[in-house]
């Protein structure tokens, strides 16, 4: 799939140790402003670039190319947004509406209910212009420590109409 500059592909094994420096590198640049250093230590503690290649042997995760480089990945099944992940370098060009539009897609395959994910303190807003509500504030333990998130759901009845808002935000 094509988007205007960039390339989606699914996720391979090769791609797993780019995977763990974006999700790091996005982690501790975009979400440094809504939770202390210690929790995004405790969160990204024992991470490991093997860790991704479930997802990637499933088929949930894809990635966003620029330029022949992965500026983004996400991850998805059906009725949940699993990750969108921007390079830091990246944000602000429209990657994470790419990476939301095909998380979208692979979610609602197959799947007749809302689309659940939990999201960072930071990217609630963002999930917001996609037509996500919140559900619920909450904690999940991430390794070593309790990380704040929103549980957030999408209500299918109305499968795009929020993709124009979106776009408007990029």
């Amino acid at each position: 799939m094509k988007t205007p500059h960039f390339n989606i592909r699914e996720a391979n094994s090769q791609d797993a140790e780019r995977l763990h420096q974006l999700h790091t590198a996005s982690v501790r640049a975009l979400c440094s402003g809504h939770y202390p250093a210690e929790i995004i230590d405790g969160w990204l503690s024992n991470r490991r670039p093997e860790g991704y290649l479930p997802g990637i042997e499933r088929g949930d995760i894809f990635v966003v190319e620029r330029d022949s480089k992965v500026v983004g990945f996400g991850e998805a099944a059906p009725g949940k947004i699993i990750a969108v992940y921007v390079d830091p370098i990246a944000g602000r060009l429209g990657v994470g509406s790419a990476i939301m539009r095909r998380a979208l897609e692979k979610a609602r395959r197959g799947w007749q209910g809302p689309i659940h994910l939990e999201s960072t303190l930071n990217a609630e807003s963002f999930y917001e212009r996609f037509g996500f509500r919140v559900v619920q504030r909450t904690t999940v333990q991430r390794n070593t420590v309790a990380v704040p998130v929103v549980v957030m759901e999408l209500d299918c009845i109305q499968p795009m109409a929020s993709t124009a808002k979106a776009e408007q935000g990029k």
